[in-house]
């Protein structure tokens, strides 16, 4: 089949939040951007899992922040969020603060973001399938979506992808956690109908179903389920912790979603006359590969609040940690403090013109685990974004 040729300065896999930040910077830094995602709809993680709130925003402490660790489209997202649900306030989870926001908001805030560079191109269902390199350089990348087959020459790339596509397929070494020892991935459903919904629900569902699993009802992993109330009062959403489930992993969840919903529906009298109104497209992972950059974040970095002189991006979120066995584990940063990320976490150490943003950034598993969160992979993108647009 013949391949359509196509150039770019600045080509960027993966229209996540950290895709959108990063596309969105590089054009406007003046390069000609193409941004390709292999969904049909914008958001990546922060919109399939069924996120309720922004983290990694602020410093932790106990004052309501006033103002966002890190500015540009950072707060220019959160200044357009504000503007759509002003009743929207910040909110306190544990010792952090997060933002709260609703799926249809962010979406229509990210497609407003692309929409309104000219200089940027968005390809939807479509997905990188191969890398060409010359040398030390990716020269094209072939991807397969609506407008068929495209060989795509950019000038400089950048993998937001979170799988870490571009990474895989260009030969740059990369880390992968141990065999068997990926964290809890997460798959999400709303559920309508829900009777005088009360307060102690976050509570009693994984009560429940930890009773359940001592009963040997169910897997060990659904008594790591959590719960937050929805917009409505008869609204509320869970989301259930998963092992890597193989192959038909989404399908296995659905199954889980089911038996979970059936059982809270006999247990629970709000859940009786509820009904599942929505599920998470396919299951969110925590982690996955990772690159091998010019610098490697550690856990120690975070914890003692490290700072660099290529530091770029601010992060005071915990090192938030879902272990398989023993569910989830937090360790806080001294209070009113952040660590930086330096720009060399996201730059290949062995491609002249790849960088990446989000999920795959150059970090052990337990920095990653801190620096994964929206609103820290919002800033990450933009100056991946910006650092690939000044190599052009």
């Amino acid at each position: 089949m013949a391949r359509t040729r196509v150039t770019c300065d600045v080509l960027v896999v993966g229209f996540g939040v950290a895709g959108i930040s990063a596309a969105v910077r590089a054009a406007r830094e003046g390069a000609h951007t193409i941004l390709v995602e292999r969904n049909s709809f914008p958001g990546g993680v922060a919109v399939a899992g069924m996120h309720r709130f922004i983290c990694g925003l602020y410093a932790n402490g106990d004052e309501v922040p006033d103002r966002t660790l890190n500015g540009g489209i950072v707060a220019e997202i959160c200044a357009k969020l504000r503007q759509l649900a002003p009743e929207r306030r910040i909110q306190r989870m544990g010792k952090v603060h997060v933002l709260p926001f609703s799926t249809p908001d962010l979406v229509s805030v990210l497609q407003s973001l692309s929409e309104g560079e000219k200089a940027l191109e968005v390809f939807y269902d479509t997905r990188a399938v191969s890398v060409r390199m010359e040398q030390n350089s990716i020269a094209a990348v072939t991807v397969q979506g609506r407008r068929g087959e495209l060989r795509i020459a950019p000038e400089a790339v950048v993998d937001c992808s979170g799988d870490a596509v571009i990474i895989q397929m260009s030969g740059v070494r990369y880390q992968l956690p141990p065999r068997g020892q990926y964290q809890l991935a997460g798959f999400g459903f709303r559920v309508k109908g829900l009777e005088d919904p009360d307060d102690l629900l976050p509570l009693r569902i994984p009560y429940h179903l930890t009773k359940a699993v001592g009963e040997g009802r169910m897997p060990a992993h659904l008594r790591f389920t959590t719960y937050t109330p929805g917009d409505d009062p008869d609204e509320g959403y869970c989301r259930l912790n998963v092992p890597h489930l193989g192959e038909n992993r989404d399908a296995q969840a659905r199954n889980q979603v089911l038996l979970v919903h059936r059982y809270l529906s006999r247990v629970l009298d709000g859940f009786k006359t509820s009904k599942i109104a929505e599920m998470s497209p396919h299951v969110v992972d925590r982690e996955g590969p990772r690159l091998c950059g010019e610098y490697t974040l550690t856990a120690d970095d975070v914890l003692k609040a490290r700072r660099f002189p290529d530091g770029t991006v601010r992060n005071a979120w915990p090192i938030e940690f879902w272990d398989q066995e023993r569910g989830p584990s937090y360790r806080y940063l001294a209070p009113g403090e952040y660590h930086e990320i330096p720009l060399r976490c996201l730059k290949a150490q062995d491609i002249s013109n790849c960088w990446c943003a989000g999920r795959c950034i150059s970090a052990t598993r337990e920095a990653l685990a801190s620096t994964r969160v929206i609103g820290t992979c919002i800033a990450l993108g933009e100056e991946a974004g910006r650092e690939a647009a000044q190599h052009v």
